[in-house]
């Protein structure tokens, strides 16, 4: 099923890569800039939100190629957003490779940042269609979600605030991956000339699936496989996030365990040892699969919404993709 999907994915994302290609070979000076770009985006991603994209366009009776500009911008922006979260986050990897902080240096990767960050709007600007302006408008308004659920979480580690509960956390995980996620979904919509009913569907799918995604993800920075996975197993836990592990797994410990869990947690200089004993931790006190259950629900509820679109291949596509978000490895 995983080997099927990836070679759909492939497939559908073939121009998209070729766009990619196309745009990254065009300015080559700087080196500074568009060098640092092209090697980051060299390591090829799954693409997954620049395919719900195109599929999504065809699932409301459009052609694919209509959300090829769209669908580029918006991978764009994703590794725009990753460049900087790495930073943010001072991770080490990314795609199985040093981070672009790490091996250039904070200022440089800063300012290609900033340059991927102009290139999504000029890209943007490439969409030609009767829509674009009000696809443009649902692009801003992804990426201002996107950035305020990223701000939410920043300020809790500036606060260093630890009393999060899950209401916190749907509302920064809706906001820095469902949006863009959702995003992604209802441009496909709007370029492929599906109705507002159609429209609203598919951001509720995108959202739904992109919450699904990052308690996933969140379980894989856990019990994942570290050359599979991409980036080191326990970063989250070292680089103190709150995830929806970390807040059942207070819930749901007693006594000593949950009191030793608390401090490590709050622990601002952790080292290998105690990120061990943490997810140890949070194994035990069956907050993972808890998670996991959870992502596997918002799953369910959003593909529930695809019931709205017509009947077609493109359709189940979505549905397929849904499941691999959740089911993945890496």
């Amino acid at each position: 099923m995983a080997n099927d999907i990836e070679a759909a994915l492939a497939k559908i994302n073939q121009p998209v890569r070729q766009r990619l290609t196309k745009v990254f070979g065009a300015q080559k000076r700087p080196f500074e800039v568009y060098g640092l770009l092209s090697e980051f985006l060299s390591v090829e991603g799954k693409l997954i939100r620049p395919a719900l994209c195109t599929v999504s366009c065809s699932a409301v009776g459009g052609r694919a190629a209509d959300a090829l500009h769209a669908a580029a911008a918006i991978e764009m922006f994703h590794n725009f957003t990753l460049i900087h979260d790495d930073i943010e986050d001072c991770s080490l990897l990314r795609r199985g490779k040093p981070c672009m902080h790490m091996k250039y240096g904070v200022p440089l990767a800063l300012n290609a940042g900033d340059g991927l960050f102009m290139m999504v709007w000029k890209e943007a600007m490439e969409i030609w269609h009767p829509k674009k302006e009000e696809a443009l408008k649902r692009l801003l308004l992804g990426f201002t979600q996107v950035l305020e659920g990223q701000a939410i979480e920043l300020g809790w580690y500036s606060a260093k605030k630890w009393d999060v509960n899950e209401g916190d956390y749907f509302k920064v995980v809706e906001g820095k991956t469902g949006a863009l996620i959702a995003t992604a979904c209802e441009v496909g919509g709007v370029l492929g000339g599906g109705s507002a009913e159609q429209h609203r569907a598919l951001s509720y799918f995108g959202f739904g699936i992109g919450v699904g995604f990052q308690i996933a993800d969140d379980v894989l920075n856990i019990v994942g496989d570290e050359k599979k996975y991409g980036k080191e197993i326990g970063g989250d836990v070292l680089e103190g996030k709150r995830t929806l592990i970390t807040i059942r797994a207070q819930e749901m410990l007693l006594g000593k365990e949950k009191a030793r869990l608390v401090a490590l947690l709050k622990k601002e200089r952790k080292n290998l040892e105690d990120v061990s004993e943490i997810i140890g931790l949070l194994k035990d006190s069956g907050a993972v699969a808890s998670a996991m259950k959870t992502a596997d629900q918002k799953i369910a509820a959003a593909k529930a919404r695809l019931q709205e679109l017509p009947k077609t291949p493109a359709r189940q596509v979505l549905y397929e993709l849904a499941d691999y978000i959740t089911k993945r490895e890496k």
